[in-house]
């Protein structure tokens, strides 16, 4: 989930003020995502972010590892403050897409279903610049009790449209690169994603979407492989059993069901620096979708 800037820099989303000023760095996914954001009344937020060339496919979709993040961004600040005045914790993830060729920007918007006294679980619907539906995400996250550094909520800083962006944020090759994530066998669908400071959350551990993103990566390199065609992510289930705080986070992939159309693969993530700590879990749905190239 997202958490806040220095005091310095613009300030962050969903109204979260800083308790560690060294979060996030200077260089990180969220400032390089360019991700705005606003909160609205009855526990509600937007954000957005632009679908750059860095962020797009060889069918030209929205990376399904933006999208993650920016949903995983949008819901745990709206998580935080429905939790406030203690903290959270993403648990689980369920992201529909659906496919849509050369979509530009991205709006979520999240509403808080159910706020209880152990969890919050709420909806992001995603739809482009253009109001077409892209996608639903629903989120489980676990409530925790407050400890020092975790970010404080301002709800009256909430609700002004702020960003995590510099002047010079951006990307400027590839997500999947500039993470640091390698693919070191795409039949088998293992891949490995450092922990470092540009991907970790508050807690010190891979951000949640950056955890859904490799899995998605995984996923979509073994199904393409075993299908005979590129296979483009579009549903991801994910449950986050424990935080990966050492890295490389590297993932297993298992193929349950295989078309020339469509495929369905089962992914798990480990912590290898940390006797392969079971971290999470992943059913994962893609589809063949013809490439678009403009």
């Amino acid at each position: 989930m997202t958490s806040p800037e220095p005091a310095s820099a613009a300030p962050p989303p969903s109204g979260l003020l800083p308790a560690d000023s060294s979060y996030p760095p200077e260089h990180h996914v969220l400032r390089d995502l360019r991700l705005e954001s606003e909160a609205g009344p009855d526990l509600t937020a937007r954000g957005w972010i632009d679908v750059s060339t860095a962020l797009r496919g060889p069918t030209n979709l929205p990376h399904p590892g933006g999208l993650a993040t920016l949903v995983d961004a949008v819901g745990g600040g709206l998580a935080a403050t429905a939790a406030r005045p203690d903290w959270i914790a993403t648990a689980d993830l369920t992201m529909h897409v659906v496919p849509c060729p050369g979509v530009t920007r991205v709006q979520a918007a999240g509403r808080v279903l159910r706020a209880g006294r152990t969890t919050v679980v709420l909806e992001v619907e995603m739809t482009s610049s253009e109001g077409d539906a892209l996608g639903m995400a629903t989120m489980t996250f676990a409530i925790l009790p407050r400890r020092d550094g975790n970010p404080i909520i301002d709800p009256v800083a909430a609700t002004r449209r702020t960003t995590m962006a510099h002047a010079d944020s951006g990307f400027t090759n590839s997500l999947e690169s500039t993470t640091g994530l390698r693919v070191i066998d795409a039949a088998t669908g293992a891949v490995q994603l450092p922990l470092t400071d540009y991907v970790r959350n508050t807690l010190g551990a891979v951000q949640g979407g950056m955890m859904a993103m490799t899995a998605a990566v995984a996923a979509e390199r073994a199904m393409s492989t075993a299908a005979g065609t590129h296979i483009d992510v579009v549903d991801l289930q994910v449950t986050y059993l424990a935080l990966a705080k050492v890295g490389p986070v590297a993932s297993t992939v298992g193929i349950l069901d295989v078309h020339p159309d469509f495929a369905t693969a089962h992914v798990e993530l480990t912590d290898a620096g940390a006797d392969g700590r079971f971290t999470t879990i992943v059913r994962a749905r893609g589809v063949r979708v013809p490439e678009v190239t403009s």
